[in-house]
């Protein structure tokens, strides 16, 4: 009989202020399971996988009844530091566990620390570097790296410690397509000894990773099986904030129609059995461009200090009032810097920039609002309605008060006034950072990563409230790798490659470009468009493709 590498027997969990985040958790994982976790933000997921190491309870204060053994040690009694031993973890925000200057320190941090021969740490940070395509970064600073550069070191560093449980935390979010495939893969293709622990709001990606779905719920376990049954589960995830991947979702409603249609079938398959011909396109209904440029870039080029390479190269750029415009690309290819720029927080070598007709020469809050990629970095009142009062009372509005309450209402932060802002999960936060700083009213918003770590009830909230911010004339630019998400909400669509702008355009336009070239930028198209490619469609979200496609079936 196999021994239970995690497990788990009625185990809650509550912070030193507040109410029982986690109630009567059981749970069992074997050596060598590959386990997605999925739920709501804040039903306890994070908090949940922090008492794998013992940081709960040994470093966070709180109560705690049951009992956590991971690979034989009492999570209570076993430091951290041996727990550590066993259990690598990989945090939603990477910037929590970087502790080195240079990429190649922060490989070697961990097999260094076990004491291991110097050959054998030099071995295992190429041996990840070489397998997550981050060689080029070993001698960078952690400090200039991307997000999604910063993702890679953290799984990287983590690897290396050759674990017997791996937990990543929102492992993909700040990864771009092709790389989000990549480290995938990568972990399908780990020792068969070692288990894994995933949590995500991603099931998208994940699903072809993790043989196992554990859903959670206002800190209990309420499903536990087979990622195949669960995700036949519609209402279940639906109830638990999860989004079902794109393909899962389409087969199950060509199932309920036609019996006989295959819920696991994939692209080739699909195309097999439907009617090619096709209700004629209708263009997508976009927003109206005309007029001018409330934000303008002309020939812009910017360098960092002490690097040798350009970040952004003769960059020319306008966004309409109004316009919401999605600005995707690899990691490291410049997409967060145009946007610093913008704002004014970096000042380019060459080339003008202007917001509302006015050069931007330093940060002007009141035109222009901008929410960081790690929403911790914004962050610095005691209260949540301290946070989002603080920037509309800084600029003496005289209906502060009033706009606070609407923000706090806008995004589900009422019962959370109180409470500390760095204490609440990590989508919590993120949509803290979204109402701070929609309540100063600035006329252009720039989202970096808009939606990560956080559940689909909530990505649809703020995406609805981006485009009612449109709507009412605000100008929006939005920073992403979830292409389902820039393929449905944006008006255009920004590649950005080694910081140039290699495409511009209508969403629909991307499904026009040769496969090459995306996997050259680093983009694939999702599921559903990508599906509709196959069949000579145009469609850019999963209703659009249900509109255009007959009710035929071969």
């Amino acid at each position: 009989m196999v021994t239970p590498l995690v497990q788990i027997q009625d185990f809650s969990w509550r912070y030193s202020v507040g109410t029982w985040v986690l109630n009567g958790i059981n749970l069992t994982i074997f050596p060598g399971e590959r386990v997605g976790l999925v739920g709501r933000s804040g039903s306890g997921k994070s908090t949940l996988v922090l008492a794998l190491n013992g940081i709960i309870p040994q470093s966070l204060a709180g109560e705690m009844t049951g009992q956590v053994v991971v690979a034989g040690s009492d999570v209570t009694t076993t430091s951290v530091s041996e727990m550590a031993q066993k259990v690598a973890m990989v945090f939603q925000s990477p910037d929590d566990q970087m502790s080195h200057i240079l990429v190649c320190h922060e490989l070697a941090s961990g097999p260094a620390n076990l004491c291991l021969p110097s050959d054998e740490i030099t071995k295992r940070v190429e041996r990840v570097s070489r397998e997550l395509h981050i060689e080029h970064l070993l001698q960078r600073e952690t400090a200039t790296l991307s997000g999604g550069e910063k993702q890679k070191v953290a799984l990287g560093a983590a690897l290396a410690m050759e674990p017997h449980l791996l937990v990543l935390d929102e492992p993909t979010t700040d990864l771009d397509p092709v790389n989000k495939e990549e480290v995938i893969r990568i972990l399908r293709s780990t020792d068969g000894g070692m288990a894994i622990l995933v949590v995500s709001h991603d099931l998208e990606a994940i699903a072809p990773l993790v043989n196992r779905l554990v859903v959670m719920a206002e800190g209990a376990i309420v499903a536990d099986g087979a990622t195949s049954d669960i995700l036949s589960q519609r209402e279940l995830l639906h109830g638990c904030g999860v989004a079902r991947p794109q393909l899962v979702t389409f087969n199950h409603s060509m199932h309920e129609k036609f019996p006989d249609w295959p819920i696991h079938a994939r692209h080739e398959e699909i195309v097999a059995r439907l009617d090619h011909s096709a209700r004629p396109y209708v263009p997508v209904q976009r927003a109206n461009t005309k007029g001018e440029p409330i934000v303008a870039l002309y020939d812009v080029t910017f360098q960092y200090p002490r690097t040798e390479q350009t970040t952004v190269v003769d960059v020319s750029l306008s966004v309409a009032q109004g316009e919401i415009v999605a600005i995707v690309g690899n990691n490291g290819s410049g997409k967060t810097t145009i946007s610093k720029l913008i704002m004014g927080l970096l000042k380019p070598q060459s080339g003008t920039i202007t917001v509302m007709g006015q050069r931007v020469e330093r940060v002007r809050p009141d035109l222009i609002g901008y929410i960081y990629q790690n929403p911790d970095a914004m962050l610095s009142q005691m209260t949540v309605g301290e946070e989002v009062a603080f920037t509309p009372k800084i600029l003496r509005a005289s209906n502060w008060q009033e706009v606070t309450e609407q923000m706090l209402s806008q995004f589900s932060l009422q019962t959370l006034a109180s409470r500390f802002p760095l204490a609440l999960s990590k989508g919590q936060r993120q949509r803290l950072a979204y109402a701070a700083v929609t309540a100063a009213q600035p006329p252009v918003l720039i989202f970096d990563e808009p939606t990560t770590g956080i559940d689909q009830p909530g990505c649809d909230e703020i995406m609805h409230y981006m485009d009612a911010l449109r709507r009412m004339g605000k100008t929006i630019l939005f920073i992403t790798h979830d292409m389902a998400l820039a393929m449905k909400w944006a008006d255009r669509i920004v590649v950005v490659q080694q910081g140039r702008v290699m495409h511009d355009g209508a969403p629909e336009t991307l499904m026009v470009v040769p496969a090459e070239r995306l996997a050259a930028y680093h983009l694939r198209l999702p599921p559903i468009c990508e599906l509709a490619q196959r069949l000579g469609l145009v469609a850019t979200t999963p209703e659009d493709f249900a509109i255009q496609m007959k009710e035929g079936v071969r």
